[in-house]
């Protein structure tokens, strides 16, 4: 399973494979064998890595995971290529709302023809208990709402579309 993290303001591909006892996280020719256990505290834990017991701390936020170890505090986000290469059309990136994770909408607050601002609500989605509220990501025109209150979508589900920027 490939992913791209962006650690520090640095792009960075990772691979996770399974090597029979756990997970691996491979980085071109390294090999990184880690485990993971809770600890007492929230967002508390200790990594387990090559031999020695790290305390470690995790504090997820909005779009970015914050990792404090051996007193250094490192901010990670994950970047879809799904969505790089979205971005990199012709503004196409921009004219949709995907859904982050699988859930169910809850409800949605603006209507296809409605004008919109960004940063505007568009709709309230939950996933496992938590609301999440999803913005537009520019001004324009709503062309579409993909699902109504109480439907199901899955992960990357398109939940609203724009109208195509003019010019």
């Amino acid at each position: 399973m490939r992913r791209i993290f962006e650690i520090g303001g640095e792009e960075r591909e990772f691979w996770l494979s399974h090597d029979g006892r756990g997970y691996a996280l491979h980085e071109g020719a390294r090999q990184y064998s880690a485990a993971l256990t809770p600890a007492e505290g929230k967002g508390a834990y200790v990594l387990e890595y090559e031999g020695r017991r790290i305390p470690l701390r995790l504090a997820v936020g909005d779009g970015a995971t914050f990792i404090h170890l051996n007193g250094r505090a490192w901010e990670v986000g994950v970047i879809d290529p799904a969505e790089r290469l979205a971005g990199a059309g012709a503004g196409a990136g921009g004219d949709v709302v995907l859904a982050p994770m699988p859930g169910v909408v809850v409800s949605v607050a603006v209507q296809p023809g409605d004008a919109v601002v960004e940063g505007q609500p568009i709709l309230v989605i939950e996933s496992m208990k938590l609301e999440t509220t999803l913005t537009a990501p520019r001004g324009g025109r709503v062309a579409e709402i993909g699902f109504g209150p109480g439907e199901s979508f899955g992960l990357k589900a398109v939940l609203a579309r724009l109208a195509p920027e003019e010019g």
